[in-house]
């Protein structure tokens, strides 16, 4: 069976409304607003939930604080962000209460140069090790919103490293910038979200991972308060939260949350 007809399966088994002959006058224009981590991801599926529905997904994409803002100010259907960011937009009333579901984890990827020395990352402390010995650093720049340019800042500050880290930071415009700085020998060590090394030549990933919250981000989907298309949103939130998608979220670098 090709991965088409799986994902039309699957839309028939969690009971979406499939209209005769694809799109029509009762199909839905579903406007989406999400983190830019998911883009990879929402370009795989989109199409088919489009095909097997009828309903047309227009998505926009934005760093988590802006996408954030936008959903505060603007008449959106479905956002997806960080689950921390739909919890307080619940809390605002901008996200419906019980609309939430937990899509993937996007893990931190710390990276080297293929061929170079891998250090150990596993615990808190050989992390801090290897950040330390390491001659320079690459990672998004925070400034613009990049969820693990702020997290890894936050963390080197928790680690009490940042001072001492400081000479040899390379902030870049993004993870894939932080990855190719990394692959070109200009960085010894990039940080960055795992996704924006997996399909870069020339950098390996350090694995595993220490184990210190919040390494891996959780990526959720809700629906905004006054949304036009509340139930076609809703059949894609679930879409996006079934098994069927886990073989994307994988490929794409992410891990599955839960597989229901």
């Amino acid at each position: 069976m090709t991965r088409r007809n799986v994902m039309t399966t699957t839309l028939l088994l969690l009971g979406l409304a499939l209209p005769c002959g694809g799109g029509g006058a009762g199909a839905a224009e579903i406007k989406v607003l999400s983190t830019g981590n998911m883009q990879s991801i929402m370009a795989e599926l989109i199409g088919q939930f489009e095909r097997a529905t009828g309903n047309k997904v227009v998505i926009e994409y934005g760093s988590t604080p802006r996408i954030k803002a936008r959903v505060e100010a603007e008449a959106v259907d479905l956002t997806i962000n960080e689950r921390y960011v739909l919890d307080d937009l619940v809390k605002k009333g901008r996200v419906v209460p019980g609309t939430v579901v937990d899509m993937a984890r996007s893990p931190l990827g710390i990276g080297v140069r293929t061929g170079a020395p891998k250090p150990d990352i596993s615990s808190a402390d050989a992390l801090k090790r290897a950040l330390l010995a390491a001659e320079s650093i690459a990672y998004p720049d925070p400034s613009g919103g990049a969820q693990d340019g702020a997290y890894f800042t936050d963390l080197i500050g928790k680690l009490g490293i940042a001072d001492a880290l400081k000479p040899k930071i390379k902030l870049t415009q993004g993870g894939d910038a932080a990855a190719q700085t990394v692959a070109s020998g200009a960085a010894q060590i990039g940080i960055a979200q795992k996704r924006n090394f997996i399909v870069l030549k020339g950098v390996e990933l350090l694995e595993p991972l220490p184990d210190i919250p919040g390494i891996k981000f959780l990526m959720v989907a809700g629906i905004v308060a006054d949304a036009h298309e509340p139930a076609a949103a809703a059949a894609l939130a679930k879409f996006l939260s079934s098994p069927a998608v886990v073989p994307v979220i994988v490929a794409k670098g992410m891990e599955p949350y839960t597989i229901r």
